[in-house]
């Protein structure tokens, strides 16, 4: 019993730690890829290098509940230099905003089957490209849906003769959906490397 229990303590131990350290990693790169700015828009809103990717991998290796922290702890991030007008605005375009990103550790294996599995890589690769891709769309919808809502509260204005639901869904379906399409494709690039590397199928 004593052994099985020193395994156990052991093998929980190296997932925490492999976690955190994932977390950081990928906390560090999304946000170094995030003041990248490929594309801007005069009144906010940016297309990057797939700054989002990081993110996506680790919520795939790790699962929701880790996904979601290091997902609110990147919107955090995204207050430095961000657009602060009020405390509710902050909420949807930062804090809800960005979080919508944890969703995406959805598309994850089972815990069981994530654990067995050492290389965080690995383990978002053998979730699949399609799970990916889905859960990725979703998140951006997500995201995509609080801004419109911060735009027709919050900048309104900006619309002009416009209704103001039509002007905040164009304009921040604009650079969300490329901003998406471009996380897409190197997605896909990754995904395919990665089996490669792993000389598995593409699925």
């Amino acid at each position: 019993m004593t052994g099985n229990s020193n395994t156990t303590t052991m093998s929980h131990n190296r997932e925490m730690i492999l976690t955190i350290v994932t977390g950081g990693i990928a906390l560090a790169l999304a946000f170094v890829l995030s003041q990248i700015k490929l594309f801007e828009l005069p009144n906010g809103g940016t297309v990057t290098p797939a700054s989002i990717l990081p993110i996506v991998i680790f919520a795939m290796a790790f699962g929701p509940g880790w996904g979601f922290v290091v997902a609110v702890i990147f919107s955090l991030l995204q207050l430095i230099g961000g657009w602060l007008v009020t405390p509710f605005q902050v909420l949807l375009d930062y804090t809800l905003g960005y979080s919508a990103y944890g969703l995406i550790g959805f598309a994850a294996q089972a815990r069981a089957k994530r654990i067995a599995i050492r290389n965080p890589l690995k383990r978002f690769a053998n979730a699949g490209l399609f799970r990916a891709i889905i859960f990725t769309v979703l998140a951006y919808v997500v995201r995509w849906f609080c801004s419109v809502l911060s735009g027709v509260i919050f900048y309104a204005e900006y619309a002009g003769d416009m209704n103001p639901w039509i002007y905040s869904m164009i304009y921040n379906g604009s650079f969300l959906s490329l901003d998406l399409l471009v996380l897409l494709v190197v997605m896909i690039i990754l995904y395919v490397v990665l089996m490669k590397a792993y000389k598995k199928p593409v699925k």
